[in-house]
């Protein structure tokens, strides 16, 4: 793509009055991007136009005529300084729009305060790049926890129904939907089901004319601005987020590829809403505590007993929990067997099956110091 069609920067946000957020385990589903993102389309930024201020009173798009399906919505996100399209004068309405860009929009509409801590959260997305505060909220927060390799994937289109899935969350509802789908391309239990009737019943979306919602279709740019505004009243403010966020990446050669491929996993799972705890459990989205870490485990191309016991004897070294990293696991004993076992994922966290009541959940390392073995296991 040229420079001549990356779009320019907005003019300065005005501040916002902010409301506090808390999501429910409900409101989890996991969005791998879920990874995603608001953004201004392009890989970069330029000056902006001359002609950018009139674009809030009477500059039109070259390719959104006044009256046409995204004309309102695209008005909206440019004099509430969410971005101003592209040099050339066009918006790029039809255009897909990728999980760094809608991360980027969707920081910038919501204009949250999060830690700027100049840690790294996902592999592919370093200090620098425009979308780089915006998608380390979205990690921060818990909106998104990325994929299992620990990308987030910023130049990947993202779909309809992620869309939804971040919208979503970021409103705090628990509105878990109707028990006949509206849809005929989403069932209830679907990842986006909650999200995609949420939507409808706000009347946020309609859905296509043969009743389906194609959550798998990458959204345009135009689609994109009709949902951020018609969601907006649920949304605004809502920005300073407070659930189980994804844990910054460790520093270079501290911890091995294997284990952070296992700790992402184990923390998705445990912002999964469909998951669940389930005595003798395997997954895919039932688990116990030992069939929890085997699955993270597995997913690096590790493996480990069936037993919690076992995976206690298993473990190649034993360190003190002051110089636990991350793939470690940690376990609790009643003397003559171990009974709980945890894989510690970063950040003083832990990433484990709980019980029936708890669920599967990322904690404290030191939630339950009562029978915690003083040492972790290094495998």
């Amino acid at each position: 793509m040229s420079r001549a069609l990356l779009p320019s920067v907005p003019p300065a946000r005005r501040p916002r009055a902010r409301r506090p957020f808390r999501a429910s385990l409900a409101a989890r589903a996991l969005v791998p991007l879920l990874a995603a993102g608001t953004v201004l389309a392009g890989t970069g930024y330029a000056a902006p136009p001359a002609h950018a201020a009139t674009y809030c009173g009477t500059r039109d798009f070259t390719d959104v005529p006044r009256g046409s399906t995204f004309y309102a919505a695209i008005s909206w996100l440019t004099c509430e300084g969410i971005t101003t399209g592209y040099q050339d004068g066009s918006f790029g309405v039809s255009r897909t729009i990728t999980r760094a860009e809608l991360a980027t929009m969707l920081y910038r509409q919501v204009d949250p305060s999060h830690p700027r801590d100049g840690k790294q959260y996902f592999r592919d997305v370093r200090a620098g790049a425009y979308y780089t505060d915006a998608v380390n909220w979205m990690a921060q927060s818990g909106l998104s926890t990325g994929y299992a390799d620990g990308t987030f994937r910023p130049t990947q289109s993202i779909t309809r129904g992620e869309v939804s899935a971040l919208l979503y969350r970021l409103s705090g509802s628990t509105y878990a939907g109707p028990a006949t789908s509206p849809f005929r391309d989403i069932r209830r239990g679907d990842t986006f089901y909650a999200a995609a009737t949420w939507m409808l019943a706000k009347g946020l979306v309609s859905g296509y004319a043969d009743w389906t919602f194609r959550p798998d279709r990458p959204i345009t740019r135009g689609e994109t601005a009709k949902m951020l505004k018609n969601s907006n009243p649920y949304v605004a403010g809502r920005g300073d987020v407070s659930y189980s966020a994804v844990a910054p990446l460790p520093s270079a050669g501290t911890t091995p590829t294997w284990a952070v491929t296992a700790a992402r996993w184990a923390t998705a799972k445990a912002n999964d809403a469909r998951v669940s705890y389930e005595w003798g459990g395997n997954g895919p989205y039932e688990y116990d505590c030992s069939g929890f870490t085997i699955g993270a485990f597995g997913t690096a191309g590790k493996s480990l007993p069936r037993r919690a016991h076992d995976q206690y004897r298993a473990a190649k070294d034993y360190v003190p929990l002051s110089q636990v990293r991350v793939g470690d696991l940690v376990y609790w004993s009643n003397g003559s067997t171990v009974y709980h076992v945890a894989m510690y994922i970063g950040d003083g966290k832990i990433a484990h099956a709980r019980n029936e009541q708890m669920g599967v959940a990322v904690t404290s390392l030191q939630y339950s110091p009562t029978n915690m073995l003083a040492v972790a296991g290094r495998y």
